[in-house]
């Protein structure tokens, strides 16, 4: 079920209603996917929580491989990696 975070607004009780029957409601912005509101318990938040969290650290996986790719990054060889890194710590260092 969709319903405007304009309208969760006017008449929240009737947005948790419906995540009560239907267990989860999506928020739309300007018609677009904003919030996501799920059901939730003592015996599920603790999984739920963790499933977020590893979809938001896959997200930023893919967005920083996205990243790397344009940059070019995606095709250096563990040596490079390695001495880059190196070259990071070396500099760290000599500001300590």
């Amino acid at each position: 079920m969709q319903l405007s975070v304009q309208e969760f607004t006017k008449s929240p009780q009737a947005v948790f209603s419906a995540i009560s029957k239907r267990g989860r409601v999506i928020l739309t912005r300007g018609g677009k996917p904003s919030f996501f509101l799920v059901k939730t318990n003592d015996k599920n938040f603790e999984m739920m929580e963790e499933m977020l969290q590893d979809m938001e650290f896959m997200q930023n996986m893919k967005e920083m491989q996205a990243i790397s790719k344009k940059n070019g990054n995606s095709k250096m060889s563990m040596k490079q990696i390695n001495t880059l890194i190196a070259d990071v710590r070396k500099s760290k260092k000599a500001q300590a």
